[in-house]
């Protein structure tokens, strides 16, 4: 069924601050107060990722001048917390004392002298532990090698886009294998000791997904001869094994999906194995008004199975065998903003008593304001969402989506029999009449715009239903089924059809998501990331109504690691990469809109952000900031196409906050990339 765009905004869980974190992510270097001479100066930043996760301080790693060599400097806190060390802070004596393992590590502010265990070193380079003040907040810095020394960690540098990895000591990866002898399909992955990894998953059309598992630090062992491995069983094609090095040499996995699977990752430390565990899992949880009617939507990775209950004034959802992401995976409820639904909540519920104890259930419960009978209550699946209608569905039996990239399916499925009168108002409106008896659908109307369909008008008579149908320029239909309990009709776009773009692959990066909310309104607090997604997907819509093929990096509100991202589309193949973002800096009076391009992509991305900028600039009536080279920024540097990373404005001044904040504003901006994508392309 097509549904409108849903933005969903999730509880932020900040991984280390709730201070804004894009004021540095897209730049190169920030203005902080070195405490150590008492002076504001300018320092190049330093990406940091940990066991193959992006790590976004409230402080970031610099690259620090001392004596006239440059060193790297990390939060010493963040990485201690991080891998389990118990950090605390002496605020007389300025001392930092970390206990790690069978360590303890005593750190003196300004001084290049430590004790671990009570034994005197000298620091790396006898750089002291140095106190940064960044926006307000101070941090304590230390060398990266000490990092590497005292807590037995792997340490790397990536020049090209000045980034620090820490991981686990190297391990060996001896053999991987696919088994269905547990609860769940697995692929497991025998290891030398304890790994960690990162994934990213592809759903393709008319191909096989993707789930690519990049295994950190490791190589494969001289004995390992299987670098592909069929599988050839329901859902599950194959798995190819190779090596993938950037700055850390990792084990790559790309498994080959028939269907679109959900899994989960973990370390099985008894079998010294990592487990690629299929299994579903509720994602995200939201309400909304879908077609005038208050609804639930759960989220999960893949298409659900579920059970419904109702008890009293409880809706009670049990999505089988799935595990419970949201929320961080804990207990919790939420107040509704909804007449109908007090409040939402939601566990990984033990199963044992009601279903058995190998049953992996995760439950949700909508408590209503008012008792509800059942025929109030409408519950569906659509691909990998659940809706559940609070006030029954207005839409039973009326079913739309697109089939292909320029054709779509409207289906009617009624009580009985029946014919449907067909009329041909124009070249771009149909009317469909049938009898009101034979279907119970609302009066509605459905505003569809996707290039094929423009929308659908249902209204009632004394005795008929009446859908008015708009048509996009160029599309044409065919009626099947009619007279009988399932009308189809089938509509074609012809300009979609023979759009000289319909092979050419753009994937969209909604900047930040998740734990990092990028940048935040100084007026409103509205986040950085919220607006990035809003867009991006209005973006979408605009590109595929020129036929272009789109992917988004995140269609919700979860956080993509940089590298991941620039994966996804070297993968993918993509024709242009392009990310959404928007911009903040502590001078509030600045504003306008700027492009950033890396020169090591393609001698070609400086035009595209050219392009892009110049009808940002016109249609948006915007000061004009220029095309800005950022070499190091990881997802456009790291993209094997031509890339933009777009800056639509400033959240940090009050009138462009206030234009970001409308959809008219936004529209225009999605339209002036597109406008600027295309005069590239021509």
């Amino acid at each position: 069924m097509y549904r409108k765009s849903l933005l969903f905004i999730a509880v932020l869980i900040a991984l280390l601050s709730t201070v804004s974190f894009a004021e540095y992510l897209e730049s190169e270097v920030i203005s902080a107060l070195d405490t150590r001479i008492g002076e504001s100066k300018e320092f190049m930043i330093v990406n940091l990722i940990i066991n193959g996760e992006d790590i976004i301080p409230d402080v970031p790693g610099i690259l620090y001048n001392l004596e006239g060599s440059t060193r790297t400097l990390l939060p010493v806190r963040v990485i201690s917390e991080l891998m389990g060390a118990d950090v605390q802070w002496n605020q007389e004596t300025k001392e930092v004392e970390i206990t790690y393992e069978d360590k303890v590590i005593l750190l003196k502010v300004n001084s290049p002298i430590a004790y671990v265990n009570g034994v005197k070193k000298t620091l790396p380079d006898s750089v002291p532990p140095i106190i940064i003040d960044y926006l307000g907040t101070s941090r304590t810095l230390v060398p990266a090698r000490f990092i590497s020394e005292e807590f037995g960690m792997d340490v790397n540098w990536l020049q090209e886009t000045r980034t620090v990895t820490i991981n686990q000591k190297k391990q060996v990866i001896s053999g991987v294998y696919f088994t269905m002898e547990n609860r769940f399909p697995e692929i497991r992955v025998k290891t030398s000791g304890i790994v960690e990894s990162s994934d990213f998953y592809i759903e393709k059309d008319n191909e096989n997904d993707q789930l690519v598992v990049d295994i950190i630090n490791t190589e494969l062992s001289s004995y390992f001869k299987n670098d592909f491995i069929p599988i050839n069983l329901l859902y599950y094609d194959s798995i190819e094994v190779s090596s993938y090095t950037k700055g850390t040499q990792n084990t790559r996995l790309t498994i080959s999906l028939t269907d679109t699977r959900g899994y989960n990752i973990f370390y099985d430390e008894k079998s010294k194995e990592l487990v690629i565990k299929f299994i579903n899992s509720v994602d995200y949880l939201y309400t909304d008004e879908i077609y005038g009617v208050d609804a639930v939507v759960i989220n999960t990775q893949e298409s659900p199975a579920y059970n419904v209950k109702f008890y009293n004034n409880k809706i009670i959802i049990d999505v089988m065998n799935s595990l419970f992401n949201y929320n961080g995976g804990v207990y919790g409820s939420e107040e509704s903003s909804s007449n109908l639904i007090s409040s939402i909540a939601y566990s990984q519920f033990d199963p044992t008593k009601e279903y058995g104890p190998d049953e992996v259930v995760s439950r949700v419960v909508i408590n209503l304001e008012n008792e509800t009978s059942l025929d109030e209550v409408y519950v569906e699946d659509v691909g990998n969402q659940i809706f559940v209608y609070i006030s029954g569905d207005p839409l039973n039996g009326f079913d739309y989506y697109k089939t292909a990239q320029d054709s779509s399916q409207l289906s009617l499925n009624f009580h009985q029999g029946t014919d449907v009168k067909i009329k041909e108002l124009s070249s771009k409106s149909i009317q469909l009449a049938f009898d009101k008896s034979s279907i119970d659908i609302d009066e509605l109307e459905l505003d569809i715009d996707d290039s094929i369909v423009q929308s659908f008008d249902i209204n009632k008579s004394n005795s008929e239903y009446i859908v008015d149908i708009q048509l996009a320029e160029n599309t044409e239909f065919e009626i099947l089924g009619n007279g009988s309990n399932s009308f189809f009709i089938n509509f074609f776009n012809i300009d979609l059809s023979n759009s000289k773009y319909k092979d050419m692959l753009i994937v969209l990066d909604p900047g930040h998501g998740g734990k990092d909310p990028g940048a935040i309104g100084k007026i409103t607090g509205v986040y950085e990331k919220v607006l990035a997604l809003k867009t991006s997907l209005i973006l979408k819509k605009e590109l595929e109504k020129e036929g272009f093929k789109v992917y988004m990096t995140r269609s919700t509100d979860e956080y993509i690691s940089l590298y991941e991202r620039a994966n996804l589309a070297n993968e993918l193949g993509a024709d242009l990469f392009v990310s959404v973002h928007i911009n903040a800096t502590t001078n509030i009076n600045v504003s306008g809109v700027e492009v950033l391009y890396s020169p090591y992509t393609t001698m070609h991305s400086d035009v595209l952000a050219t392009d892009i900028k110049n009808y940002l600039v016109r249609d948006l009536g915007a000061i004009d900031r220029g095309i800005v080279q950022r070499p190091n920024l990881i997802v456009i540097r790291e993209t094997k196409m031509p890339a933009a990373l777009v800056e639509l404005g400033f959240l940090s001044n009050a009138k462009e906050e206030a234009l970001l904040l409308k959809e008219s504003y936004l529209e225009k901006a999605a339209l002036a990339v597109k406008k600027g994508i295309i005069e590239f392309l021509e």
